[in-house]
Protein backbone atom coordinates (compact mmCIF):
# COMPACT_ATOMS: atom_id res chain seq x y z
CA UNK A 1 0.00 0.00 0.00
CA UNK A 2 1.49 3.51 -0.72
CA UNK A 3 1.63 5.94 1.70
CA UNK A 4 -1.24 8.25 0.33
CA UNK A 5 -3.28 4.67 0.39
CA UNK A 6 -2.45 4.40 4.15
CA UNK A 7 -3.36 7.89 5.29
CA UNK A 8 -6.58 7.90 3.44
CA UNK A 9 -7.58 4.19 5.48
CA UNK A 10 -6.20 5.50 8.33
CA UNK A 11 -8.13 8.41 8.31
CA UNK A 12 -11.07 6.41 7.19
CA UNK A 13 -10.81 4.32 10.38
CA UNK A 14 -10.47 7.10 12.48
CA UNK A 15 -13.95 8.47 11.10
CA UNK A 16 -15.51 5.33 11.26
CA UNK A 17 -14.85 4.31 15.36
CA UNK A 18 -15.58 8.48 15.53
CA UNK A 19 -19.16 7.52 14.37
CA UNK A 20 -19.66 3.92 16.44
CA UNK A 21 -18.53 5.54 19.64
CA UNK A 22 -20.68 8.36 19.01
CA UNK A 23 -24.04 6.19 18.51
CA UNK A 24 -22.97 4.32 21.33
CA UNK A 25 -22.48 7.31 23.77
CA UNK A 26 -24.23 10.28 22.14
CA UNK A 27 -22.47 13.17 23.41
CA UNK A 28 -23.12 17.30 23.55
CA UNK A 29 -19.39 17.76 22.93
CA UNK A 30 -17.40 19.49 19.92
CA UNK A 31 -17.28 16.53 17.46
CA UNK A 32 -14.31 18.54 16.18
CA UNK A 33 -12.13 17.71 19.26
CA UNK A 34 -13.67 14.28 19.82
CA UNK A 35 -12.39 13.26 16.53
CA UNK A 36 -8.85 14.70 16.83
CA UNK A 37 -8.77 12.68 19.79
CA UNK A 38 -9.68 9.69 18.10
CA UNK A 39 -7.17 10.46 15.33
CA UNK A 40 -4.56 11.24 17.56
CA UNK A 41 -5.10 7.74 20.03
CA UNK A 42 -5.22 5.82 16.73
CA UNK A 43 -2.09 7.10 15.36
CA UNK A 44 -0.28 6.20 18.73
CA UNK A 45 -1.30 2.65 18.30
CA UNK A 46 0.24 3.03 14.90
CA UNK A 47 3.59 3.69 17.15
CA UNK A 48 3.11 1.15 19.58
CA UNK A 49 1.86 3.22 21.83
CA UNK A 50 -1.16 3.10 23.76
CA UNK A 51 -1.78 6.54 24.86
CA UNK A 52 -1.70 10.29 23.99
CA UNK A 53 -0.58 12.75 26.36
CA UNK A 54 -2.17 16.46 26.97
CA UNK A 55 1.01 17.95 26.99
CA UNK A 56 0.41 21.77 27.02
CA UNK A 57 3.54 21.92 23.81
CA UNK A 58 1.53 21.65 20.91
CA UNK A 59 4.25 20.88 19.00
CA UNK A 60 5.02 17.33 20.77
CA UNK A 61 1.71 16.46 19.34
CA UNK A 62 -0.17 16.16 15.67
CA UNK A 63 -3.39 17.81 16.63
CA UNK A 64 -5.02 18.83 13.78
CA UNK A 65 -7.70 21.78 15.50
CA UNK A 66 -7.55 24.32 17.90
CA UNK A 67 -7.26 24.87 22.03
CA UNK A 68 -4.97 22.10 22.95
CA UNK A 69 -4.54 20.67 25.19
CA UNK A 70 -7.63 22.74 27.19
CA UNK A 71 -10.60 22.54 25.22
CA UNK A 72 -9.78 18.57 24.33
CA UNK A 73 -9.73 18.21 27.61
CA UNK A 74 -12.91 19.73 28.70
CA UNK A 75 -14.90 18.02 26.09
CA UNK A 76 -13.25 14.70 26.77
CA UNK A 77 -14.31 14.80 30.36
CA UNK A 78 -18.21 16.02 29.36
CA UNK A 79 -18.45 13.48 26.48
CA UNK A 80 -19.06 10.62 28.99
CA UNK A 81 -16.85 8.56 27.01
CA UNK A 82 -14.67 8.25 30.41
CA UNK A 83 -17.62 7.33 32.76
CA UNK A 84 -17.81 3.62 34.28
CA UNK A 85 -16.08 0.68 34.10
CA UNK A 86 -17.17 -0.08 30.24
CA UNK A 87 -16.26 3.73 28.84
CA UNK A 88 -13.87 3.29 25.44
CA UNK A 89 -10.87 5.77 27.15
CA UNK A 90 -9.44 5.92 30.49
CA UNK A 91 -7.76 9.56 31.50
CA UNK A 92 -4.85 9.25 33.91
CA UNK A 93 -3.15 12.56 35.08
CA UNK A 94 -2.53 13.86 31.59
CA UNK A 95 -2.43 10.44 29.26
CA UNK A 96 -5.64 9.67 27.54
CA UNK A 97 -6.14 5.94 26.91
CA UNK A 98 -8.36 3.13 25.13
CA UNK A 99 -9.73 1.53 28.16
CA UNK A 100 -8.74 -1.73 26.57
CA UNK A 101 -4.96 -1.06 26.14
CA UNK A 102 -5.23 0.37 29.92
CA UNK A 103 -6.51 -2.20 31.06
CA UNK A 104 -4.40 -4.99 29.53
CA UNK A 105 -0.97 -3.26 30.07
CA UNK A 106 -2.13 -2.25 33.89
CA UNK A 107 -2.82 -6.16 34.64
CA UNK A 108 0.54 -6.76 33.02
CA UNK A 109 2.99 -4.59 35.02
CA UNK A 110 0.92 -5.96 38.48
CA UNK A 111 1.77 -9.59 37.10
CA UNK A 112 5.96 -8.58 36.61
CA UNK A 113 5.34 -6.48 39.65
CA UNK A 114 4.54 -9.37 41.59
CA UNK A 115 6.87 -11.38 39.92
CA UNK A 116 9.81 -9.27 41.14
CA UNK A 117 8.83 -9.60 44.93
CA UNK A 118 9.34 -13.44 44.39
CA UNK A 119 12.66 -15.38 44.62
CA UNK A 120 14.01 -18.16 42.21
CA UNK A 121 13.35 -21.45 43.54
CA UNK A 122 16.91 -22.72 42.85
CA UNK A 123 17.97 -20.37 45.43
CA UNK A 124 16.89 -22.90 48.52
CA UNK A 125 18.91 -20.58 50.99
CA UNK A 126 21.20 -18.04 51.09
CA UNK A 127 23.74 -19.15 48.51
CA UNK A 128 27.49 -19.54 49.38
CA UNK A 129 28.36 -18.98 45.74
CA UNK A 130 30.10 -15.78 45.48
CA UNK A 131 28.22 -14.39 43.14
CA UNK A 132 31.52 -11.70 41.83
CA UNK A 133 34.14 -14.92 41.55
CA UNK A 134 35.55 -15.06 38.43
CA UNK A 135 33.39 -11.36 37.45
CA UNK A 136 36.52 -9.16 38.78
CA UNK A 137 35.74 -7.76 34.70
CA UNK A 138 32.69 -6.14 35.36
CA UNK A 139 31.80 -2.85 36.50
CA UNK A 140 29.66 -2.39 39.65
CA UNK A 141 26.85 -2.08 37.95
CA UNK A 142 27.33 -4.87 35.97
CA UNK A 143 28.01 -6.64 39.42
CA UNK A 144 24.47 -5.07 40.91
CA UNK A 145 22.88 -7.39 38.31
CA UNK A 146 24.65 -10.56 39.23
CA UNK A 147 23.92 -10.53 42.18
CA UNK A 148 19.96 -9.27 41.81
CA UNK A 149 19.00 -12.82 40.14
CA UNK A 150 19.53 -14.60 44.06
CA UNK A 151 16.71 -11.76 45.15
CA UNK A 152 14.58 -11.56 42.14
CA UNK A 153 12.49 -13.38 40.10
CA UNK A 154 12.80 -10.34 37.44
CA UNK A 155 15.60 -8.88 36.12
CA UNK A 156 15.32 -5.55 34.13
CA UNK A 157 18.38 -5.02 32.24
CA UNK A 158 19.22 -1.69 30.15
CA UNK A 159 21.65 -0.23 27.77
CA UNK A 160 22.81 0.89 24.80
CA UNK A 161 25.20 -0.61 22.44
CA UNK A 162 28.58 -1.63 23.67
CA UNK A 163 27.74 -0.92 27.23
CA UNK A 164 28.31 -5.19 28.08
CA UNK A 165 24.70 -6.32 28.16
CA UNK A 166 25.80 -9.83 26.89
CA UNK A 167 29.21 -9.88 28.82
CA UNK A 168 26.23 -9.37 31.89
CA UNK A 169 24.04 -11.90 30.58
CA UNK A 170 27.09 -14.28 30.49
CA UNK A 171 27.85 -13.77 33.94
CA UNK A 172 24.43 -14.03 35.27
CA UNK A 173 24.33 -17.36 33.59
CA UNK A 174 27.18 -18.67 35.10
CA UNK A 175 26.58 -17.91 38.73
CA UNK A 176 23.34 -19.38 38.43
CA UNK A 177 24.76 -22.46 37.28
CA UNK A 178 27.30 -22.39 39.56
CA UNK A 179 24.29 -22.81 42.43
CA UNK A 180 22.70 -25.51 40.13
CA UNK A 181 23.86 -27.08 37.67
CA UNK A 182 20.99 -28.59 36.04
CA UNK A 183 19.01 -25.62 35.22
CA UNK A 184 16.68 -25.59 32.30
CA UNK A 185 17.58 -22.05 30.78
CA UNK A 186 15.96 -20.35 27.65
CA UNK A 187 17.27 -17.25 25.41
CA UNK A 188 14.65 -15.58 23.20
CA UNK A 189 14.23 -12.72 21.09
CA UNK A 190 11.82 -11.01 18.71
CA UNK A 191 13.43 -11.93 15.54
CA UNK A 192 15.41 -14.73 13.95
CA UNK A 193 17.80 -12.08 13.28
CA UNK A 194 18.42 -10.83 17.11
CA UNK A 195 18.12 -14.52 18.09
CA UNK A 196 21.50 -15.32 16.11
CA UNK A 197 22.71 -12.23 17.39
CA UNK A 198 22.24 -12.69 20.65
CA UNK A 199 23.51 -16.45 20.39
CA UNK A 200 27.08 -14.98 17.93
CA UNK A 201 27.58 -12.56 21.04
CA UNK A 202 27.47 -15.37 23.97
CA UNK A 203 29.49 -17.16 21.79
CA UNK A 204 32.06 -14.85 21.35
CA UNK A 205 31.91 -13.85 25.09
CA UNK A 206 33.01 -17.04 25.97
CA UNK A 207 36.36 -16.95 24.88
CA UNK A 208 37.68 -16.50 28.69
CA UNK A 209 35.03 -18.85 30.51
CA UNK A 210 36.21 -21.91 32.69
CA UNK A 211 35.75 -24.75 30.39
CA UNK A 212 33.12 -26.49 32.89
CA UNK A 213 30.82 -23.63 32.45
CA UNK A 214 31.74 -23.57 28.29
CA UNK A 215 29.98 -26.53 26.98
CA UNK A 216 26.30 -25.45 29.33
CA UNK A 217 26.44 -22.17 28.02
CA UNK A 218 26.81 -23.22 24.49
CA UNK A 219 24.01 -25.71 25.05
CA UNK A 220 21.40 -23.34 25.65
CA UNK A 221 18.56 -22.87 22.91
CA UNK A 222 18.22 -19.63 21.45
CA UNK A 223 14.76 -19.03 19.87
CA UNK A 224 12.43 -16.52 18.60
CA UNK A 225 9.83 -15.86 21.22
CA UNK A 226 6.84 -17.29 18.83
CA UNK A 227 9.36 -20.64 18.77
CA UNK A 228 9.25 -20.65 22.59
CA UNK A 229 5.65 -20.46 22.10
CA UNK A 230 5.02 -22.31 19.62
CA UNK A 231 3.03 -19.96 17.86
CA UNK A 232 0.05 -20.97 15.16
CA UNK A 233 -2.34 -19.10 13.51
CA UNK A 234 -5.01 -19.83 16.66
CA UNK A 235 -2.39 -18.25 18.90
CA UNK A 236 0.53 -20.07 21.19
CA UNK A 237 0.28 -23.44 22.30
CA UNK A 238 2.80 -22.53 25.48
CA UNK A 239 0.10 -21.35 27.46
CA UNK A 240 -1.33 -21.36 30.79
CA UNK A 241 -2.62 -24.95 30.65
CA UNK A 242 0.94 -25.89 29.07
CA UNK A 243 3.55 -23.99 30.64
CA UNK A 244 6.99 -23.77 29.46
CA UNK A 245 9.46 -26.14 31.12
CA UNK A 246 12.35 -23.15 32.18
CA UNK A 247 13.81 -22.23 35.15
CA UNK A 248 15.12 -19.31 33.39
CA UNK A 249 14.22 -17.41 30.05
CA UNK A 250 16.05 -14.51 29.22
CA UNK A 251 14.80 -12.44 26.67
CA UNK A 252 16.77 -10.02 24.80
CA UNK A 253 15.73 -6.98 22.42
CA UNK A 254 12.52 -5.81 24.32
CA UNK A 255 12.07 -2.61 22.63
CA UNK A 256 10.66 -4.50 19.70
CA UNK A 257 7.56 -6.53 22.41
CA UNK A 258 4.34 -5.36 22.37
CA UNK A 259 1.56 -6.87 25.02
CA UNK A 260 -0.21 -9.75 23.53
CA UNK A 261 3.37 -11.35 22.75
CA UNK A 262 4.57 -9.70 26.51
CA UNK A 263 1.34 -11.50 27.64
CA UNK A 264 2.25 -15.11 26.00
CA UNK A 265 4.96 -15.37 27.79
CA UNK A 266 3.76 -14.72 31.02
CA UNK A 267 1.14 -17.06 30.78
CA UNK A 268 3.44 -19.98 29.11
CA UNK A 269 6.49 -19.10 32.09
CA UNK A 270 5.69 -21.29 35.24
CA UNK A 271 4.79 -18.57 37.70
CA UNK A 272 8.60 -19.65 40.13
CA UNK A 273 10.39 -18.96 36.93
CA UNK A 274 13.13 -16.46 36.54
CA UNK A 275 12.71 -13.97 33.87
CA UNK A 276 15.18 -11.43 32.51
CA UNK A 277 14.24 -8.94 30.12
CA UNK A 278 17.29 -7.10 28.21
CA UNK A 279 16.87 -3.86 26.30
CA UNK A 280 17.66 -0.75 24.71
CA UNK A 281 15.15 2.16 25.36
CA UNK A 282 16.27 4.34 22.86
CA UNK A 283 15.12 1.89 19.77
CA UNK A 284 12.21 1.78 17.94
CA UNK A 285 8.96 0.53 19.21
CA UNK A 286 7.69 -2.66 18.46
CA UNK A 287 4.95 -2.73 15.05
CA UNK A 288 2.28 -4.39 17.51
CA UNK A 289 0.38 -2.36 20.04
CA UNK A 290 1.68 -1.59 23.18
CA UNK A 291 5.81 -0.83 24.07
CA UNK A 292 6.14 -2.64 27.29
CA UNK A 293 9.52 -1.77 27.44
CA UNK A 294 9.04 1.88 27.28
CA UNK A 295 6.25 1.67 29.98
CA UNK A 296 8.07 -0.53 32.11
CA UNK A 297 11.17 2.69 31.57
CA UNK A 298 8.22 5.29 32.81
CA UNK A 299 9.36 7.40 35.77
CA UNK A 300 6.40 5.91 37.98
CA UNK A 301 7.07 2.65 36.67
CA UNK A 302 11.10 3.27 37.00
CA UNK A 303 10.64 3.96 40.70
CA UNK A 304 8.10 0.78 41.35
CA UNK A 305 10.74 -1.46 40.10
CA UNK A 306 13.55 -0.11 40.92
CA UNK A 307 14.69 -2.76 42.90
CA UNK A 308 15.06 -5.09 39.72
CA UNK A 309 15.97 -2.77 37.41
CA UNK A 310 19.61 -2.18 36.38
CA UNK A 311 20.61 0.54 33.64
CA UNK A 312 24.45 -0.02 32.13
CA UNK A 313 25.65 3.22 31.15
CA UNK A 314 29.88 2.52 30.39
CA UNK A 315 30.97 1.80 27.13
CA UNK A 316 33.21 -1.08 26.09
CA UNK A 317 33.29 -1.16 22.26
CA UNK A 318 35.42 1.30 20.40
CA UNK A 319 32.76 2.36 17.69
CA UNK A 320 34.09 5.60 16.54
CA UNK A 321 31.55 8.21 15.29
CA UNK A 322 29.70 5.84 15.46
CA UNK A 323 29.28 6.36 19.40
CA UNK A 324 29.02 9.75 19.59
CA UNK A 325 26.43 9.82 17.18
CA UNK A 326 24.55 7.46 18.77
CA UNK A 327 24.78 10.14 21.71
CA UNK A 328 24.08 12.72 20.09
CA UNK A 329 20.78 11.52 18.39
CA UNK A 330 19.48 10.16 22.30
CA UNK A 331 19.98 13.42 23.98
CA UNK A 332 20.20 16.15 21.57
CA UNK A 333 17.94 16.77 18.72
CA UNK A 334 17.97 16.16 15.25
CA UNK A 335 19.17 19.02 14.26
CA UNK A 336 22.08 18.70 16.43
CA UNK A 337 22.46 15.29 14.71
CA UNK A 338 22.48 16.53 11.52
CA UNK A 339 25.00 19.57 12.12
CA UNK A 340 27.45 16.67 14.06
CA UNK A 341 27.47 15.38 10.56
CA UNK A 342 29.14 18.52 8.68
CA UNK A 343 32.05 18.10 10.91
CA UNK A 344 32.91 14.53 11.12
CA UNK A 345 36.82 13.74 10.65
CA UNK A 346 38.46 12.71 7.41
CA UNK A 347 39.17 9.28 8.79
CA UNK A 348 35.97 9.11 10.38
CA UNK A 349 33.58 5.37 9.88
CA UNK A 350 30.80 7.44 9.11
CA UNK A 351 30.18 8.40 5.57
CA UNK A 352 27.91 11.05 4.04
CA UNK A 353 26.39 10.65 0.60
CA UNK A 354 24.73 13.96 -0.37
CA UNK A 355 22.15 13.55 -3.20
CA UNK A 356 19.72 15.75 -4.81
CA UNK A 357 18.37 13.23 -7.79
CA UNK A 358 15.13 12.48 -6.92
CA UNK A 359 15.16 9.84 -8.90
CA UNK A 360 17.91 8.23 -8.78
CA UNK A 361 19.60 5.89 -5.71
CA UNK A 362 23.33 7.09 -5.72
CA UNK A 363 26.01 5.46 -7.69
CA UNK A 364 28.01 4.85 -4.90
CA UNK A 365 25.24 2.86 -3.03
CA UNK A 366 24.54 0.60 -6.37
CA UNK A 367 28.51 -0.04 -6.34
CA UNK A 368 28.83 -1.44 -2.48
CA UNK A 369 25.93 -3.31 -3.42
CA UNK A 370 27.98 -4.91 -6.79
CA UNK A 371 30.71 -5.36 -4.96
CA UNK A 372 29.13 -7.22 -2.00
CA UNK A 373 27.62 -9.30 -4.47
CA UNK A 374 30.77 -10.11 -6.16
CA UNK A 375 32.06 -11.11 -2.98
CA UNK A 376 29.06 -13.81 -2.29
CA UNK A 377 29.25 -15.20 -5.65
CA UNK A 378 32.42 -16.68 -5.03
CA UNK A 379 31.57 -18.36 -2.13
CA UNK A 380 27.89 -19.18 -3.56
CA UNK A 381 29.95 -21.45 -6.64
CA UNK A 382 32.35 -22.53 -3.70
CA UNK A 383 29.22 -24.40 -1.89
CA UNK A 384 27.57 -25.55 -5.00
CA UNK A 385 30.86 -27.48 -5.60
CA UNK A 386 31.07 -28.95 -2.67
CA UNK A 387 27.32 -30.02 -3.11
CA UNK A 388 26.83 -33.93 -4.83
CA UNK A 389 24.51 -33.15 -8.07
CA UNK A 390 22.08 -35.76 -6.94
CA UNK A 391 20.64 -34.06 -3.91
CA UNK A 392 19.62 -30.90 -2.69
CA UNK A 393 20.09 -30.93 0.63
CA UNK A 394 23.45 -29.75 3.03
CA UNK A 395 24.21 -33.15 4.77
CA UNK A 396 28.19 -32.97 5.42
CA UNK A 397 29.95 -30.63 7.75
CA UNK A 398 32.06 -29.48 5.06
CA UNK A 399 28.92 -28.02 3.32
CA UNK A 400 27.02 -26.80 6.12
CA UNK A 401 30.17 -24.74 7.06
CA UNK A 402 30.38 -23.59 3.29
CA UNK A 403 27.09 -22.87 3.38
CA UNK A 404 27.29 -20.58 7.27
CA UNK A 405 30.47 -18.77 5.31
CA UNK A 406 28.13 -17.84 2.63
CA UNK A 407 25.29 -16.65 4.77
CA UNK A 408 28.18 -14.92 7.15
CA UNK A 409 29.47 -13.06 4.31
CA UNK A 410 25.84 -12.21 2.87
CA UNK A 411 25.45 -10.24 6.95
CA UNK A 412 28.37 -8.21 6.26
CA UNK A 413 25.64 -5.46 5.00
CA UNK A 414 22.85 -4.14 5.12
CA UNK A 415 21.14 -1.87 3.47
CA UNK A 416 18.45 0.13 5.29
CA UNK A 417 15.49 2.25 4.68
CA UNK A 418 13.01 4.65 6.50
CA UNK A 419 10.09 3.06 4.81
CA UNK A 420 8.87 0.44 2.19
CA UNK A 421 7.82 2.87 -1.11
CA UNK A 422 8.71 6.14 -2.41
CA UNK A 423 11.66 7.85 -2.82
CA UNK A 424 15.37 5.90 -1.37
CA UNK A 425 12.98 2.92 -0.19
CA UNK A 426 12.74 -0.82 -0.21
CA UNK A 427 10.74 -0.61 -3.14
CA UNK A 428 12.97 1.86 -5.17
CA UNK A 429 16.26 -0.24 -4.36
CA UNK A 430 14.86 -3.52 -5.59
CA UNK A 431 13.32 -1.66 -8.45
CA UNK A 432 16.82 -0.37 -9.22
CA UNK A 433 18.40 -3.41 -9.10
CA UNK A 434 15.92 -5.98 -10.30
CA UNK A 435 13.73 -4.17 -13.01
CA UNK A 436 10.74 -5.38 -14.34
CA UNK A 437 11.78 -9.04 -12.57
CA UNK A 438 10.59 -7.65 -9.53
CA UNK A 439 7.18 -8.18 -9.73
CA UNK A 440 7.40 -11.20 -11.36
CA UNK A 441 8.15 -12.77 -8.30
CA UNK A 442 10.85 -15.07 -6.79
CA UNK A 443 10.74 -17.60 -9.76
CA UNK A 444 12.08 -14.63 -11.90
CA UNK A 445 14.72 -13.53 -9.43
CA UNK A 446 18.18 -13.73 -10.58
CA UNK A 447 20.26 -16.57 -8.30
CA UNK A 448 22.31 -14.75 -5.66
CA UNK A 449 19.13 -12.81 -4.67
CA UNK A 450 19.15 -11.81 -0.98
CA UNK A 451 15.82 -12.87 0.44
CA UNK A 452 13.80 -12.21 3.16
CA UNK A 453 10.97 -14.12 4.93
CA UNK A 454 8.18 -12.24 5.86
CA UNK A 455 6.07 -14.40 8.03
CA UNK A 456 6.37 -17.10 10.85
CA UNK A 457 6.77 -20.53 9.64
CA UNK A 458 7.89 -22.85 12.97
CA UNK A 459 6.73 -25.98 10.48
CA UNK A 460 10.12 -24.39 8.43
CA UNK A 461 11.79 -23.41 11.90
CA UNK A 462 11.69 -19.63 9.44
CA UNK A 463 10.73 -16.33 11.51
CA UNK A 464 9.78 -13.28 10.25
CA UNK A 465 12.69 -11.46 9.72
CA UNK A 466 15.30 -13.99 8.49
CA UNK A 467 17.95 -13.45 5.86
CA UNK A 468 18.30 -15.77 2.88
CA UNK A 469 19.73 -16.14 -0.71
CA UNK A 470 18.39 -18.17 -3.98
CA UNK A 471 20.25 -20.86 -5.28
CA UNK A 472 20.00 -22.65 -8.19
CA UNK A 473 20.21 -26.41 -8.47
CA UNK A 474 19.35 -28.56 -11.64
CA UNK A 475 17.55 -25.49 -13.59
CA UNK A 476 15.45 -25.33 -9.94
CA UNK A 477 15.65 -22.41 -7.78
CA UNK A 478 15.73 -22.85 -3.45
CA UNK A 479 16.21 -20.80 -0.70
CA UNK A 480 19.13 -21.04 1.52
CA UNK A 481 18.30 -20.03 5.03
CA UNK A 482 19.60 -20.96 8.99
CA UNK A 483 17.38 -22.93 10.91
CA UNK A 484 16.91 -23.27 14.54
CA UNK A 485 14.75 -25.17 16.62
CA UNK A 486 14.35 -26.31 20.52
CA UNK A 487 15.42 -30.22 19.45
CA UNK A 488 18.07 -29.50 16.84
CA UNK A 489 21.14 -27.23 16.84
CA UNK A 490 21.43 -24.06 13.98
CA UNK A 491 21.92 -25.68 10.87
CA UNK A 492 21.36 -24.69 6.72
CA UNK A 493 19.01 -25.42 4.85
CA UNK A 494 17.88 -25.58 0.97
CA UNK A 495 13.75 -24.65 1.19
CA UNK A 496 11.61 -24.51 -1.66
CA UNK A 497 10.51 -20.89 -2.63
CA UNK A 498 6.90 -22.97 -2.77
CA UNK A 499 7.11 -23.56 0.90
CA UNK A 500 7.60 -19.93 1.94
CA UNK A 501 4.37 -18.30 2.73
CA UNK A 502 5.54 -14.83 1.95
CA UNK A 503 9.04 -13.99 0.84
CA UNK A 504 10.26 -10.79 -0.45
CA UNK A 505 13.97 -9.75 -2.18
CA UNK A 506 16.52 -8.28 0.71
CA UNK A 507 18.93 -6.41 -0.93
CA UNK A 508 17.88 -3.65 1.34
CA UNK A 509 14.85 -4.01 4.58
CA UNK A 510 13.76 -1.00 6.42
CA UNK A 511 14.57 -0.36 9.45
CA UNK A 512 12.13 -1.84 11.54
CA UNK A 513 12.94 -5.03 9.87
CA UNK A 514 16.72 -4.72 11.03
CA UNK A 515 15.98 -4.37 14.87
CA UNK A 516 18.31 -6.59 16.78
CA UNK A 517 20.68 -7.04 13.84
CA UNK A 518 24.06 -6.26 13.31
CA UNK A 519 26.57 -5.23 10.39
CA UNK A 520 29.82 -4.62 9.78
CA UNK A 521 29.02 -2.12 7.03
CA UNK A 522 25.63 -0.15 6.83
CA UNK A 523 24.25 2.18 4.48
CA UNK A 524 20.74 4.01 5.69
CA UNK A 525 18.87 6.01 3.02
CA UNK A 526 17.84 9.09 4.73
CA UNK A 527 15.39 10.31 1.92
CA UNK A 528 14.00 13.17 4.44
CA UNK A 529 15.44 16.42 4.62
CA UNK A 530 17.15 17.31 7.74
CA UNK A 531 15.07 20.55 8.41
CA UNK A 532 11.71 19.50 7.04
CA UNK A 533 9.00 17.40 8.15
CA UNK A 534 9.04 13.74 7.28
CA UNK A 535 7.73 12.81 3.90
CA UNK A 536 4.47 10.74 4.08
CA UNK A 537 2.76 11.78 7.01
CA UNK A 538 1.28 8.64 8.41
CA UNK A 539 4.71 6.50 7.56
CA UNK A 540 6.62 8.83 9.19
CA UNK A 541 4.15 10.12 12.31
CA UNK A 542 5.40 13.48 11.95
CA UNK A 543 6.99 12.65 15.21
CA UNK A 544 10.34 13.94 15.90
CA UNK A 545 11.17 11.50 18.76
CA UNK A 546 10.65 8.83 16.53
CA UNK A 547 12.45 9.70 13.56
CA UNK A 548 15.36 9.93 16.23
CA UNK A 549 14.78 5.99 17.47
CA UNK A 550 14.52 5.37 13.63
CA UNK A 551 17.65 6.99 13.24
CA UNK A 552 19.17 5.86 16.45
CA UNK A 553 18.08 2.05 15.80
CA UNK A 554 19.67 2.12 11.89
CA UNK A 555 22.91 3.76 12.87
CA UNK A 556 23.33 1.17 15.65
CA UNK A 557 22.89 -1.83 13.45
CA UNK A 558 26.82 -0.51 11.95
CA UNK A 559 29.63 -2.47 14.31
CA UNK A 560 32.40 -1.16 11.81
CA UNK A 561 31.06 1.62 9.12
CA UNK A 562 28.29 3.33 8.33
CA UNK A 563 27.08 5.49 5.12
CA UNK A 564 24.47 7.38 5.29
CA UNK A 565 23.09 8.66 2.24
CA UNK A 566 21.20 11.99 2.64
CA UNK A 567 18.71 13.79 0.04
CA UNK A 568 18.82 17.10 -0.55
CA UNK A 569 17.09 18.93 -2.85
CA UNK A 570 18.75 21.27 -5.09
Amino acid sequence: MRIHEKSQSHSKIAIALYKILSKRIPHNSSCVHLKDLVHLLMEALSRGEISISFDQDHSKNTSKTDGWPDEHINEIKSSGWLDGDKSPMVLKGIELSWRRWHEEMKSLLETLLEKSFSKPKYIKSISSKDPFQGTSKLNSKQLSAVNAISKTNLLLLSGGPGTGKTSTIVSILIYALSIEDSLKIGLAAPTGKATRRLEDTIQNSLKNVDNKYTEKLLDIPCLTIHSWLQANEEGFIKCKTNKLKLDILIIDEMSMVDISLMQGVINALPNQSQLILVGDLDQLPPVGIGAVWNELQRKNNQFNFKHCAVHLTKLYRNRGELASLSKVIRSKSLESFFKKLTHLPNKSNVKVISSSSKGEIPKTIIQSIRSHEKSLTKLRIKLKNLMQSNRNDLNSAEENQAAENLLNCLDQLIVLCPRRYGLWSVDHIHKTLLGEKLKEGVSQWPEGTPVICSQNQNELHLSNGDIGMIIERRKCKYLLFRVNSVDEKKRCQLIHPARVKIIEPAYAITIHKAQGSESNHVICMWPNQPKSKPIGYRDFRENEDYEKKLIYTAITRAKIELNLAIFLES
